[in-house]
């Protein structure tokens, strides 16, 4: 867990830990001068009540049940350190997305334990992760830190190169993934212009003698959350 910077002053640190709380909407009345939230450890689905919180520089969430739609954050203008280890966040663009908006200056950020988040410890894959880096830092510019490394200079450029090509064929892929379900899908037979379309009847038995189409995707990665690796591209 982080502890405040020792530049602050006691009054500008609130820190609510392991009690359990499942909401945060009723800050107290001095809130526009805490610099430091700590919210760790509780059973918090949204953090709406952080929109009181202004001047807000360092903001902990880890071990709460936050999901994509209930991270609903405010203008953080000051925001430059961000924890949201072990929630319930699976969307990384839409977070991204979130963070870009909401907070322009952000330099930490902790993700780890999310589905968004490929777990390079526990599967081993350190494309995946990479590749999850990638993204995130070309998508926010001023990011120095992110889960448990730096960011170095040749990882940015990397990320630059690499980060909306990996968004592309994520969509792709994505893409791909309706299809794969499994279902059998009829094909459709081809209407020739200055031809009589075919009537029900017939076009079934079209359909007979061709027989029907299956989509299936079989890649490596076809989970929804996957990325692709260094050696895709």
């Amino acid at each position: 867990m982080m502890q405040p910077d020792s530049g602050y002053e006691d009054t500008q640190c609130l820190v609510i830990v392991g009690q359990d709380i499942t909401e945060f909407n009723d800050p107290p009345k001095n809130a526009h001068l805490i610099k430091y939230l700590d919210l760790s450890y509780n059973q918090l689905k949204n953090v709406d009540g952080v929109r009181k919180f202004v001047g807000l520089r360092d903001l902990i969430l880890d071990n709460n049940n936050i999901a994509d739609h209930e991270l609903r954050l405010p203008l953080l203008p000051f925001l430059t350190t961000l924890s949201l280890n072990k929630n319930r966040l699976a969307n990384i663009d839409l977070l991204l997305d979130k963070l870009l908006k909401n907070t322009p200056v952000l330099e930490f950020l902790s993700l780890i334990g999310n589905p968004a988040c490929p777990n390079e410890l526990s599967n081993g894959d350190e494309d995946d992760y990479q590749s999850y880096r990638y993204v995130v830092i070309n998508k926010l510019p001023y990011l120095r830190f992110l889960d448990s490394r730096p960011i170095t200079p040749e990882e940015r450029l990397s990320a630059r190169k690499k980060g909306k090509l990996i968004k592309i064929v994520k969509a792709l892929k994505s893409e791909d993934l309706l299809h794969s379900d499994g279902e059998e899908k009829d094909a459709q037979s081809p209407i020739v212009p200055g031809t009589t379309p075919l009537t029900q009847e017939q076009s079934m038995d079209v359909k007979l003698g061709y027989g029907k189409r299956k989509y299936r995707y079989q890649g490596k990665n076809s989970e929804g959350n996957k990325f692709i690796g260094d050696g895709d591209l």
